[in-house]
């Protein structure tokens, strides 16, 4: 009885690391485009709070306000900033 070894899938090492690396890329892309579509949806839930609460009267919601997400971030970390000082 002759054994033999797996037919070579690839032509050298290079190739295969290649391979590897592309294969790692299409799973972290996926893993990212997740990530960063997740962190969108809480801004703008972030930013529709913050709004309903600055219509509700809430000093800090009203002070933090902006039409923008990253506006709104600025002035919340800088509303935050004064507070610990």
């Amino acid at each position: 009885m002759i054994f033999m070894g797996r037919l070579k899938q690839y032509e050298s090492a290079a190739a295969r690391q290649a391979a590897h690396r592309a294969r790692s890329k299409a799973r972290w892309t996926e893993v990212e485009r997740v990530s960063w579509e997740r962190h969108n949806a809480l801004l703008e839930d972030l930013q529709r709070a913050l709004n309903d609460a600055a219509k509700r009267g809430n000093v800090t919601a009203q002070e933090c306000s902006a039409a923008g997400v990253e506006t709104m971030l600025e002035k919340l970390v800088s509303h935050f900033d004064e507070q610990a000082r």
